[in-house]
């Protein structure tokens, strides 16, 4: 109907879970539950609803504006780390069918979240996003693109620096915790274009408020 609000459906799935052997998949499936755990605590009031598994190697999240959906994912990223998961974001009305979970749930948000999922794979992308609207789609995917272009070279070492600039604010708050001196985290930083990625994402979280506020 005209005038229903639309939400935000994020499906999270592990990157390569059918290549892991029985006892690795049980682990890593139990080590994406513990970070859900801790998502719905971190985020309650971002969500709709509460991020659920819906198969072994997937989950499901319920959100109420885009924006909110990437602090999420940023933040999932960091909790499953070194696991990677890839994620689809589907935007649009949703159907609830007297459910209360995302599993319980349907409608164009979770079909285009599936799909979403389905492009992030295809294009070796760490997300991608679907709405009724392509070019909006096609401007956020794009950035998407990019910056998982980057990230993808990077290794351990290199996230771990990266998170802890994010979280200090300085290279010298940083270099004190890795024991190292600021010029070297600042060369680090930049050799792995992390000012780049910084400035790219501070960018994206300010046109997804504008795109949809």
């Amino acid at each position: 109907m005209p005038g229903e609000p639309e939400f935000v459906v994020i499906t999270g799935d592990i990157c390569g879970s059918k290549q892991l052997n029985g006892s690795d998949r049980y682990q890593t499936q139990l080590f994406m539950k513990s970070a859900i755990v801790q998502l719905n605590e971190e985020f309650r009031a971002m969500m709709e609803a509460p991020a659920t598994v819906t198969k072994g190697d997937e989950f499901q999240a319920l959100i109420k504006t885009p924006a909110n959906a990437y602090k999420i994912i940023q933040a999932m990223q960091k909790m499953v780390f070194p696991t990677s998961l890839r994620y689809g974001v589907g935007m649009g009305k949703i159907y609830r069918m007297g459910g209360v979970l995302p599993i319980e749930m349907d409608g164009p948000a979770f079909h285009r979240a599936n799909e979403a999922l389905v492009m992030a794979k295809k294009n070796k992308c760490s997300m991608w996003f679907i709405s009724e609207d392509s070019s909006r789609d096609a401007l956020l995917n794009t950035i998407f693109l990019l910056i998982s272009a980057i990230k993808s070279k990077w290794n351990e070492r290199h996230f771990l620096i990266y998170w802890d600039y994010l979280e200090e604010g300085t290279y010298w708050k940083v270099a004190q915790k890795r024991n190292i001196t600021p010029q070297a985290i600042g060369e680090i930083l930049k050799n792995i274009r992390a000012t780049e990625v910084l400035k790219a994402e501070k960018n994206l979280e300010i046109i997804l408020h504008q795109l949809y506020p």
